[in-house]
This record gives structure tokens, C-alpha cells and sequence, in this order.
């Protein structure tokens, strides 16, 4: 989850990222900047079914895509949301037939799931050929990660949910998925929050970073297409006997040497 967010020990770590997005300033600007951009990049995908895989970011997704139907991979603890159709899963076990939604969205679930690379392979099985799939999670070399990894160093806090893998690992897993994945968006690159002169100037730097895409953002946004590629139906063939094939045999040419001429090639009329 963002590393400039420390969680409580008793405290579900998918309740509390959720409450994050929810009240933190940090969380509204990140999901702001989230924002942005999957309502441009979802606009462009079309099919049947969306499915949203990860904690409740409180994003209207349904109202950034043209897909038909949206399916949201709900807790058994969570109520369903009126927005939404819902199915009751763990995000590495989807209850869901092979090759039947046509784009994905995950956010932040890596972050939380104890097997991301199971989590992985589930995406890969339910989307179809030549799906769809974007991913939301959190930049290990980041400045705020940085920050996280001194925290930890000090308090001895460690999360058995800290199992997300770094961007060129996770750029890996995709390819070996067989995934095209597209160039990485970074976001909140500053994790600064007040009202301040001097936080409102930071925001406004943060916000220039992230337009121009800098490689230090907390949050990062990956796209990707689920390539197919190209194989040949196997048939039976019955085993024939074998047989002559007649060949037509040209006629000799009789005369001196040098007097046999070829007619010139003719286009066809």
C-alpha cells in the first residue's frame, strides 16, 4: 500500500487503505490524479464486462467507461454498492469463466495480496484475447518509499501484506504473462499536504512532475493488452496410399544449335 501510509498492527489493511482514499488530503489528490487519467485511457477501451479488483477507492469507474457492465471483486464483510454488480472472492481465487471480461482494473490490490503473482495469473486467465488491463500500486523507489523504509528500520513495524513486487519485477511478471505492457505513469510524486504557502507551492510542483511523468511518483499506473499469439489448429489426416502424379513432358526441339527461339512474355489481357 502508498508507503507514506503508515497502518496500525490491529487495524485490516484493506479497511484502513479504503478510509485513507477516503479522508486522508493525501488520498483525495492522489485519487484526484488517478482520476485524470483513467478517464482517458478507459474511455478508449470497449467490451462487455469491466471487472475492479482492490480496495473501495470510491472512483466513479462506471462513469469513465463505455463498457456495459462493471463487476466489483467484493470482501463477504463489504455491502455491495448500489453502482456496481458485485461478486463475494478472494482476489486470487475469481469466481469468474476463463477469457470472459474484457477489461480489468486493479488498484492497489497487489499491494494487499499476499500471492501478486497468483493475483497475476487469475487477471491473465478471466480476460479475454487482446483484453485489457490497468494496474494501480505503490513505487517502491519513491521518495515517500524511502521515508517508509527509515519508519521501518526505526519501529521494527512490518506488514505480512508488504509482498508487492517493484515495477521491473512486476514489468517481468507481465511479460512472462505475455502481456504488451505501455510506458508507466508516476503520480504524487511530493507527498505534501497543508495550507501553508509553502505546501501550496509544493503542490503545485507535485503537480508539474506529474504531468511530466517524473519516475519518483508514491503511486504508479501501468497499462497493458493481454497479446495472443498466432497458432494453427491441428487436424487428423488419414495416411493415403501413395500414387504416380502424370507430368506433361515438352516436346523436343529439332534444328541447328541456336535456332530454338522463345516466344516474349505477354501481359494478361
Amino acid at each position: 500500500m502508498p508507503r507514506f501510509f503508515t497502518i496500525r498492527p490491529d487495524a485490516p489493511p484493506r479497511a484502513a487503505l479504503e478510509q485513507w482514499y477516503a479522508n486522508a488530503p493525501l488520498g483525495k489528490r492522489l485519487r484526484k490524479q488517478l482520476i485524470k487519467d483513467m478517464t482517458v485511457i478507459l474511455d478508449q477501451w470497449f467490451g462487455y464486462n469491466l471487472l475492479v479488483i482492490g480496495p473501495n477507492t470510491n472512483m466513479p469507474i462506471s462513469e469513465m467507461t463505455r463498457v456495459r457492465r462493471v463487476v466489483q471483486v467484493l470482501d463477504p464483510e463489504q455491502q455491495l454498492r448500489k453502482e456496481y454488480t458485485g461478486v463475494y472472492a478472494q482476489d486470487e481465487e475469481l469466481p469468474l469463466e476463463t477469457e470472459s471480461i474484457d477489461v480489468v482494473v486493479v488498484l492497489n490490490a497487489l499491494d494487499l495480496s499476499a500471492h501478486p503473482h497468483q493475483l497475476l495469473r487469475e487477471v491473465h486467465r478471466v480476460l479475454t484475447p487482446h483484453g485489457h488491463l490497468l494496474i494501480v500500486g505503490t513505487n517502491h523507489w519513491s521518495i515517500s518509499g524511502f521515508w517508509h523504509r527509515l519508519v521501518r528500520l526505526g519501529t521494527g513495524f512490518r506488514s505480512s501484506h508488504a509482498r508487492a513486487p517493484g515495477l521491473r519485477r512486476l514489468e517481468d511478471w507481465l511479460n512472462l504473462l505475455e502481456f504488451a505492457v505501455a510506458p508507466v505513469r508516476h503520480k504524487l510524486v511530493v507527498p505534501a499536504v497543508g495550507s501553508s504557502r509553502w505546501t501550496r507551492w509544493l503542490v503545485g510542483v507535485d503537480e508539474w512532475l506529474v504531468d511530466h511523468n517524473i519516475p519518483l511518483g508514491s503511486t504508479y499506473m501501468m497499462f497493458a493488452d493481454k497479446l495472443v499469439r498466432g497458432n494453427t489448429k491441428m487436424h487428423s489426416f488419414e495416411r493415403t496410399r501413395a500414387r504416380l502424379m502424370g507430368l506433361s513432358v515438352p516436346n523436343s526441339v529439332v534444328g541447328r544449335r541456336g535456332s530454338a527461339t522463345r516466344s516474349p512474355l505477354r501481359p494478361v489481357e
